[in-house]
C-alpha cells in the first residue's frame, strides 16, 4: 500500500494540464517517466498500468496516481474500449508513504492520497473533476484552476481518511447497512425494506442511523441518486427522462423538483455548465 501525504498544504497545488484520453482495443500505455504527477479518472474500460514494481487494473470507478520520476508502462493492450479523465500537476510538500506505522498515522497529515483506490465516492470526486476539465477551456487565471484541483485533493484525501477510520473500527455495526443502500439507492427501496433486510426495528434504525451518520436514510438515498445523476448528467446524452428513470424516479417533474433542491440547479443546467471537454485519442 502506497499512500501520498502532505504535513502541510502551503504550498498550493499547481494545475498544469488535463483532458480525456479515448483509447480502441489493443492500445497499450507507453513506457515513460514524467516530471509531474498525474492523476487518472477511469470512465469505462480498464486501463492495465504498472508504475514501479506494482501493477494495477485500474477500472471503472477507481482512482489513480502517477507519480513523478518513477517509470510507468501498460503491461499488457486493453481490451475494450478505454476512456479515462487525467490531470497533471505539481505539489512540492507531497511524499510517498510506505511504512505501516506511518500510514497508521494518517490523520495527522493535511493531505492523505491513495496511489490506487477503487474504494472512494467517485461521483463526488467526478462533480470537481468534471467542472476542471469545463474551465480549463477557457481564459482563466492559474489560482482559478488551482482552487478546483486542491478541492479534488482535498475531497479523495477526506474519503481516503474516513476509509481508514471505518477500516479501523473495524466497521460499525450500521455501516453495511449505508453501504447496502448506496449499491441499491438506484431502486425501489424503503426505510420498511431496509429495516426487514437487516433485522432492525425501523424506528431504532432510523434514530441510530442519523446519530451515526449525521443524515437520515431518506436524504441518504437522496444523496446517493443525486451523485448517480450528475455523473449520468455530464458523461451521457441521455434525456432527462431517462436519467430520472436510471436513478430511481418514476417521474421526471418530481425528480427536477428534487435535483434543483438538491443541486441548486436544474438538471439541464447543471449538464450545460459542465459540456466542454478537452479529448485525446489514439
Amino acid at each position: 500500500m502506497t499512500l501520498y501525504v502532505a504535513i502541510d498544504a502551503a504550498p498550493a497545488p499547481s494545475f498544469i494540464s488535463a483532458g480525456t484520453f479515448m483509447g480502441k482495443k489493443g492500445w497499450c500505455h507507453e513506457r515513460r517517466v514524467i516530471d509531474s504527477y498525474e492523476i487518472i479518472c477511469p470512465i469505462c474500460g480498464a486501463l492495465p498500468l504498472q508504475i514501479g514494481n506494482s501493477r494495477y487494473l485500474a477500472g471503472q470507478g477507481s482512482f489513480l496516481i502517477v507519480p513523478p520520476g518513477i517509470e510507468h508502462s501498460g503491461f499488457q493492450p486493453i481490451e475494450t474500449t478505454l476512456r479515462f479523465d487525467w490531470f497533471h500537476f505539481i505539489l512540492a510538500d507531497l511524499h510517498a508513504l510506505h511504512d505501516e506505522a506511518d500510514i497508521a498515522r494518517q490523520a495527522a497529515y493535511t493531505l492523505v492520497l491513495p496511489e490506487y483506490s477503487d474504494e472512494l465516492l467517485i461521483d463526488r470526486v467526478s462533480v470537481l473533476t468534471n467542472q476542471l476539465l469545463d474551465i480549463y477551456q477557457r481564459k482563466v487565471p492559474q489560482l482559478y484552476l488551482d482552487s478546483i484541483l486542491s478541492c479534488i485533493l482535498h475531497e479523495v484525501s477526506v474519503q481516503t481518511k474516513q476509509l481508514a477510520w471505518s477500516q479501523a473500527m473495524q466497521q460499525h455495526e450500521l455501516q453495511p447497512v449505508r453501504e447496502w443502500i448506496r449499491i441499491n439507492a438506484l431502486g425501489q427501496i424503503t426505510l420498511d425494506q431496509i429495516a426487514d433486510y437487516f433485522n432492525y426495528n425501523k424506528s431504532y434504525l432510523s434514530r441510530a442511523y442519523k446519530k451515526k451518520f449525521g443524515i437520515n436514510i431518506t436524504k441518504e438515498i437522496e444523496r446517493f441518486r443525486m451523485d448517480a445523476a450528475k455523473a449520468m448528467l455530464v458523461e451521457s446524452d441521455d434525456n432527462i427522462k431517462a436519467v430520472s428513470k436510471a436513478v430511481g424516479y418514476s417521474d421526471a417533474r418530481y425528480f427536477m423538483k428534487v435535483f434543483k433542491r438538491s443541486c441548486g440547479m436544474t438538471p439541464t443546467r447543471y449538464r450545460s455548465t459542465f459540456h466542454q471537454r478537452h479529448f485525446n485519442r489514439t
